[in-house]
């Protein structure tokens, strides 16, 4: 029977009050009847980098894996929030059970939690995609032409992967990270498109460092040319998206944790082997406004990737280490990941 799937677009505040009830907390043991279904809660940003929670909620892989498990019944919910801050906040509190989040909200949360009772850590790796700096400012070529006229529009300022983004390619031509961060603005990627629609000189920003498939919205708007791209920037490959969840959420009911870990394996399996299908599921999940064969379009560039394999994480720590965002050096992937993900090759 396929697990129950709620979706909506949340205000942080609103996010944190109508989760905090407890809902979403696992209070079965491992084995129960059927007429006590199993309760687990996700969080996560809206883009189609987060398509395996919702083939894993909406298309049934967790309630498969959980059955095979002997779980029984798995009540599963997604609520989609605005960035990547309220997805933070859902987890400290434990309002929600298992957040979709960026790279560096794993690395923030594994440093401030690692060694204590609610230590966060990565279930596994999800996806991998290009974030664009795109400006509808006929006047900004590269990200040395912008001006205190401009502002650009992140997820969330300065802890969002899109902001670090930035940072790291001020870093490489200033040597000074924090040169642009006082432009940016905190908007939900719909939101800052949105807003450029209003047009240069009317406009409350002017540019965007957005995911896909904000992206392509973007620069179908008059004017909008890309600035910057995450694979010149990173220089590489590099994990975006992780499923995070807390040592209680682990420890509460290790059975589920192991099945909720199966079911992200089965579902980056499931959205690589067909994705127009999953296209279609992601269609239905969010209510998107791009056809299938847009989406389809989206799925097949280059760019984009569903997988588990950990990319060059110790390296982007190194770059939160030098920012003084990161206080822990991470050597390797394996200390800001549960053992689940240990079979899983990374670099």
């Amino acid at each position: 029977m396929p697990v129950k799937k709620r979706d909506r677009l949340v205000s942080r505040r609103h996010a944190i009050a109508t989760m905090a009830g407890g809902a979403s907390f696992i209070a079965a043991p491992a084995i129960t009847s059927a007429q006590t279904p199993l309760k687990v809660s996700f969080v996560q940003q809206r883009g189609l980098l987060y398509l395996p929670v919702d083939m894993m909620v909406s298309g049934g892989v967790l309630q498969q894996e959980a059955s095979k498990l002997g779980l029984g019944k798995v009540d599963a919910t997604a609520t989609t929030l605005s960035g990547p801050a309220p997805v933070i906040d859902a987890l400290l509190s434990g309002s929600a059970d298992y957040g979709a989040a960026a790279l560096p909200s794993v690395l923030t949360l594994w440093d401030k939690t690692h060694g204590t009772p609610n230590e966060v850590k990565a279930v596994g790796t999800m996806s991998n995609g290009a974030m664009v700096l795109y400006t509808i400012n006929p006047n900004v070529k590269t990200i040395a032409d912008f001006t205190e006229k401009d502002r650009i529009a992140v997820p969330s300022v300065r802890i969002s992967f899109n902001a670090m983004m930035l940072e790291m390619a001020a870093e490489k031509l200033w040597n000074d990270p924090h040169r642009l961060d006082h432009l940016t603005v905190g908007l939900g990627h719909a939101d800052a498109v949105a807003a450029l629609s209003a047009g240069y000189g009317s406009a409350t920003v002017t540019a965007h460092i957005g995911v896909q498939p904000f992206t392509d919205r973007g620069l179908r708007l008059p004017g909008a040319h890309v600035v910057a791209d995450s694979r010149e920037v990173f220089g590489g490959p590099l994990t975006q998206v992780t499923l995070l969840a807390s040592k209680q959420t682990r420890d509460r009911n290790p059975t589920l944790f192991k099945a909720v870990a199966n079911a992200l394996e089965q579902s980056i399996k499931q959205c690589n082997a067909d994705k127009r299908a999953a296209a279609v599921l992601w269609k239905k999940a969010q209510n998107a406004s791009e056809s299938v064969d847009e989406l389809f379009a989206l799925l097949n560039d280059p760019g984009f990737e569903f997988t588990s394999q950990p990319h060059r994480i110790a390296y982007f720590a190194a770059f939160l280490n030098r920012i003084g965002s990161l206080k822990s050096e991470v050597t390797d992937w394996k200390q800001v990941f549960w053992e689940t993900a240990y079979d899983q090759q990374g670099d």
